[in-house]
């Protein structure tokens, strides 16, 4: 029989209580094939368009790297996608990566191999082929352990600080991606302190560059904005934050508002970290989060990514307590749940009608699917085959807005169990149709 986290009936009965995912750790376990090695202060994006991480770089037992890998969510596979010819950046690690939607590519700059750098390449999202940018005089000095965002009003790569064999730097700097130009806006005055292996994301909802974290002569735990339409810094950092931490990683919780950073090194007095914490940038206040499932282990150097149809976090890889290289892949459920101690994260607004990727994918025996709902409505979730057959309905009835979920524990619509293969799934409103797909392996 169907189950679903709150009775169906009494959904349909009240049309009022939502559904929503508390949050979870859940170790993501490709389907099948090959992974990239293990490794630290890789760079990563999100790509929207095809529902799939890249990943570039990073420091391996072997050397440093220069590979790029895809981990596609909807079939859950990793496969690497470095060109096997033409141009392409040196091995590095603590490249910056950002995700220009407009030209479709990811840019990155800087980083360490056999050199430090300050180059800046593209690579073509659709064609898996990288392009560098010769930009003139005056460029940022070579570095590693900076940190970068993506404005994309101005369409520039936005970065601060850093380290070389000269020191530590308190400049920031615009990458004009269409232009090839590079200029430094580091203000007169009120600068964060110089550092470096700080993290940042960028607040959509503000215009704003979130810096995090880094090194100085020991761990920093500061945190401020950059004003991306005025080119100016803030400091936010509450009188109560965490552990200062240097190589934390950090995403932009888009339908929170809140800045969420995992992991990190706390330096001699406090080690490798595995906390979550949520920065809310309403109330300029800190919480730790505190999710069910087993935690990912402590880690520094992790490159992460925010899917923001989801709203959830995905952490890959990273230098472990015992300086163990690793290539897991973890993503946090559930971030509109708020849990955890401190001061609750106020209810966001929904925009719009949202599939949820089903999880676990692959499952034995079932798995849940959830969607979010901007408003009231009729709502059908149904379960096909690739042949377009109707598997079984999970839910038809007249629901209220915000998150639910349902679970498929593979049968039919006689309750007879299914055979293992892949499947879709299908959300349908009057405004609002969407089909995902997963695997049941038995």
């Amino acid at each position: 029989m169907l189950r679903i986290s709150m009775a169906i009936g009494l959904i349909l009965a009240v049309q009022s209580s939502d559904m929503v995912c508390a949050q979870e750790w859940v170790e993501i376990t490709p389907s099948g094939g090959v992974t990239p090695a293990p490794r630290r202060n890789a760079a990563a994006i999100y790509d929207p368009q095809a529902q799939r991480m890249i990943l570039f770089a990073g420091k391996s037992a072997s050397g440093d790297l220069n590979e790029v890998w895809q981990f596609d969510f909807d079939a859950n596979l990793w496969s690497e996608i470095t060109p096997g010819s033409g141009p392409a950046p040196a091995p590095r690690f603590t490249p910056n990566a950002v995700y220009d939607p407009q030209n479709y590519q990811m840019v990155i700059w800087s980083g360490q191999g056999a050199s430090f750098y300050n180059d800046v390449w593209a690579f073509d999202l659709a064609t898996g082929t990288w392009s560098e940018f010769t930009p003139p005089n005056p460029q940022p000095n070579i570095r590693y352990g900076t940190a970068a965002v993506f404005d994309p009003q101005a369409r520039d790569l936005v970065t601060f600080a850093g380290f070389t064999n000269q020191g530590r730097f308190d400049d920031t700097w615009r990458f004009d991606v269409d232009n090839a130009v590079w200029i430094n806006i580091t203000p007169a005055q009120g600068n964060p302190l110089e550092r470096c292996l700080h993290s940042a994301s960028y607040d959509s909802a503000n215009h704003r560059m979130i810096m995090y974290g880094g090194q100085q002569s020991g761990p920093l735990g500061d945190i401020w904005a950059f004003d991306l339409a005025q080119d100016t810094w803030t400091e936010l950092t509450p009188p109560n934050s965490p552990p200062g931490r240097y190589f934390a990683a950090n995403i932009y919780d888009a339908l929170n508002h809140r800045v969420i950073i995992f992991g990190g090194n706390r330096g001699s007095s406090g080690g490798m970290a595995n906390e979550a914490w949520a920065f809310n940038l309403s109330a300029n206040t800190w919480q730790q989060l505190t999710p069910s499932g087993a935690p990912p282990q402590e880690r520094e150097g992790a490159a992460a990514i925010y899917i923001r149809p989801e709203d959830r976090m995905v952490v890959f890889g990273g230098r472990g307590a015992s300086f163990d290289l690793l290539n897991d892949l973890w993503s946090l459920d559930g971030l509109s749940e708020p849990t955890g101690i401190g001061d609750d994260i106020p209810d966001q607004p929904v925009t719009g009608f949202t599939l949820h990727r089903n999880y676990p994918n692959p499952f034995n025996p079932a798995t849940t699917i959830a969607f979010t709902l901007p408003a009231a409505a009729q709502v059908t979730l149904k379960v096909y085959n690739l042949l377009g057959q109707e598997v079984k309905t999970l839910l038809s009835g007249f629901l209220s807005s915000g998150k639910h979920e349902a679970e498929w524990n593979g049968t039919d619509g006689n309750n007879f169990e299914v055979p293992s293969g892949i499947y879709l799934y299908r959300l349908e409103t009057r405004y609002f149709s969407e089909s995902r797909k997963m695997a049941l392996i038995r």
